[in-house]
């Protein structure tokens, strides 16, 4: 009886730690491109603002940090491109995409500290070519 206790509370474990994978593992960390990188195809939201464009659904957040956003879609998005201030980051997600992720931003303003705002945001879902990063 002990034995087969031993097992379940170790499979439960296991199971537990799969789905924490699976939950994290749609962050990822952004790539710094200086500049403004093209949209491409990508779908662009300008400005930035709490609502549902085409398939995805974007929540802004007012932290302490600075602006930040989740998504969630109905599509798979493949890469998001965050313009902020003089640069961008773009969060790029292993295929086939993902359908959600959280506390993405623009980069980091050296002079406070504090990410810059949400000046536009280029999302490439798996309906669409990935934009080029290279600066217009």
């Amino acid at each position: 009886m002990k034995k087969r206790m031993a097992r379940l509370v170790a499979l439960v474990a296991g199971a537990a730690l799969a789905v924490v994978g699976v939950a994290t593992a749609a962050h990822v960390e952004p790539l710094f491109v200086a500049g403004n990188p093209s949209c491409g195809d990508g779908l662009l939201i300008q400005p930035v603002a709490s609502g549902t464009y085409g398939d995805i659904t974007i929540t802004v957040n007012d932290t302490a940090q600075g602006p930040t956003f989740d998504f969630t879609s109905t599509s798979l998005v493949e890469s998001i491109i965050v313009k902020g201030g003089p640069n961008a980051n773009v969060y790029t997600y292993v295929a086939p995409g993902v359908s959600s992720d959280t506390g993405l931003h623009s980069p980091l303003n050296a002079k406070n500290g504090k990410f810059y705002g949400l000046s536009h945001l280029c999302v490439t879902d798996d309906k669409k070519s990935p934009p080029p990063t290279d600066p217009k």
